[in-house]
């Protein structure tokens, strides 16, 4: 009972299932082969006993013809006793015109009629004339009828044809229009013709079985080597793969397509492996990847408030500058004018210098009010401006230039570390300039007592369509939650007489306007960096945000 599922499994399987296919096919064209090939061999042995019969039945005929010519019947009856008892033959008959036998090896036949239609008459009696000339496969036939040890006999019919010896004789004269005298019939014994067709059918049906058996052997071999073996190695490779064994090496050097397969299953098994891997190790830092993801979706975020801040703190700024900017610049106007009376009109004196300061204060102060509600405006709407194509170490230059007495002032050192090979951006000029003069100055306020600043260009390492602007100062730096609020608009860090807290957040609306981002590194007592990434291609340099139109030009 326990054999059964085992030869189930062998039974099943595809070796065997083509060795059996391949052994049907085999035997079946072994067997058609066998038969064909006896079947020619017999015909052949047939045709070659009746030639030889045939020449035998000639010679008994010329055997005959002295003692026939000479009427000599003793002679002819001896004659055909002596070779009827010869090796093979099983009788010979002499037939008359009318169909009597007249001569015979076997006694007890002579004087006995045969039929027209019997088998030794139907070759020439098969039509209403008799024949004269018949082709010797209708003379010599294979009987139905058997000798006495079961062997098929071999009739030979030999006509005995009148020619000029016969019809002129002075013995027994025939009519010289008579063709046929009679007919010599020799049965002959197929015995030795039987026994060597047997014989040669063994020997084939031996040759046949050790080819059989041979082709067997080397079928079975040829599929243990090119079919069983190879899907054994497939299986047990499959069967080590689904019991988690990821290192599984399947070696099969050939190039036919179990090759082929096995190359496909050693890929999947190593890519089954490097996935492997790639999930342990994920699984290993999950929580890793974890923080860092929640720390990016913070910054996100951060951002998406400050941005929405933005919104709403710009547009109620674009209302309040709109409705304090006429008002103020009235106040500037009327305070100039009364300025100018009072140098005319008063005389000199305490009095009037007094007067005038106060008018310069009412002036300085209007006008400190009107940069704020210009910055207010800038915010709001980011003003109109224009894309073009623009070589960014240039705009640095530019705004370099215009801070550079503040800089001398405030004893700070500038160095300049300019590595675009290809500098040309696609921006508005004037707004880059801006955003860059708010860094500097804001850089040079950081720094009271003098330092380093230090401006940069260069690619972004992950992206090389960026580039990258880079302010960084050795000022007093900035704790992590000032970081966090820098760019929120009115939030500042210096006095309340030195500004209202626009710069950064102007420069976090021009970098937004331009597609790109601003970041800021720093450490209390170390400096701060400011990195600001802008795209250099038009497409990606559209405006994303602000109310002003924007135009690219190439």
């Amino acid at each position: 009972m326990a054999d059964r599922p085992k030869l189930a499994s062998i039974s099943s399987s595809l070796s065997f299932r083509l060795f059996l296919i391949l052994l049907l096919t085999i035997v079946g064209v072994f067997l058609i082969y066998g038969a064909l090939t006896r079947r020619y061999e017999r015909r052949m042995t047939e045709e070659l006993v009746k030639a030889e019969a045939y020449r035998a039945s000639d010679f008994i005929r010329q055997s005959l013809q002295s003692c026939m010519m000479e009427n000599d019947r003793s002679c002819v009856r001896r004659e055909i006793s002596l070779l009827g008892n010869g090796s093979g033959v099983d009788a010979i008959r002499i037939y008359n015109k009318e169909g009597e036998i007249t001569f015979s090896s076997l006694e007890d036949e002579v004087h006995s009629r045969v039929d027209e239609q019997a088998e030794p008459c139907r070759a020439c009696h098969a039509t209403e004339e008799p024949l004269v000339d018949v082709p010797m496969e209708e003379l010599a036939r294979i009987s139905v009828a058997k000798d006495e040890h079961g062997h098929r006999l071999l009739r030979i019919v030999n006509p005995i044809q009148n020619n000029a010896g016969c019809s002129g004789a002075d013995c027994h004269a025939h009519a010289a229009d008579q063709s046929m005298l009679g007919l010599l019939e020799v049965q002959l014994s197929m015995a030795a013709a039987d026994d060597a067709i047997t014989a040669a059918s063994r020997r084939s049906t031996a040759v046949a079985a050790g080819l059989i058996f041979l082709a067997t052997l080397l079928t079975a071999g040829i599929l243990y080597w090119a079919v069983y073996l190879p899907t054994r190695k497939l299986r047990a490779g499959t069967e080590a793969l689904a019991a988690g064994n990821l290192d599984v090496e399947i070696d099969l050097d050939r190039s036919d397509e179990l090759g082929q397969l096995a190359s496909s299953f050693n890929l999947m098994a190593r890519n089954l492996k490097s996935a492997d891997e790639e999930l342990r190790g994920w699984s290993e830092t999950l929580e890793e990847r974890v923080t860092e993801k929640t720390a990016a979706l913070e910054e996100v975020n951060r951002q998406m408030i400050r941005m929405e801040k933005s919104a709403s703190v710009g547009k109620m700024a674009a209302t309040v500058a709109h409705e304090l900017n006429n008002p103020l610049s009235g106040i500037v106007t009327y305070a100039k004018l009364l300025a100018r009376k009072v140098a005319r009109q008063l005389p000199e004196g305490p009095e009037k210098d007094k007067i005038i300061e106060d008018l310069e204060l009412i002036r300085a102060e209007s006008m400190r009010c009107g940069q704020i509600v210009r910055d207010l405006l800038t915010y709001a709407r980011g003003g109109s401006h224009e894309f073009e194509k623009a070589h960014l170490h240039a705009l640095v230059e530019r705004a370099l230039k215009l801070t550079a007495h503040h800089m001398e002032l405030g004893r700070v050192t500038v160095e300049e570390k300019l590595e675009l090979a290809d500098d040309t951006v696609v921006c508005d000029g004037d707004q880059i300039v801006q955003a860059l003069l708010a860094l500097l100055i804001n850089a040079a306020e950081a720094m009271p007592e003098g330092g380093q600043l230090t401006v940069g260009t260069r690619e972004a390492p992950d992206d090389p369509t960026l580039a990258e602007l880079i302010v960084s100062d050795t000022g007093v730096g900035m704790p992590g939650d000032i970081q966090e609020r820098i760019f929120d608009p009115f939030f500042s860090t210096k006095a309340e007489a030195k500004g209202v807290g626009l710069g950064l957040a102007v420069v976090y609306g021009i970098v937004k306007r331009h597609g790109g981002t601003i970041s800021v590194e720093s450490t209390p007592g170390s400096g701060a960096t400011f990195t600001i990434e802008i795209p250099r291609k038009p497409s990606a340099a559209m405006s994303v945000s602000g109310t002003g139109p924007t135009r690219v030009t190439g």
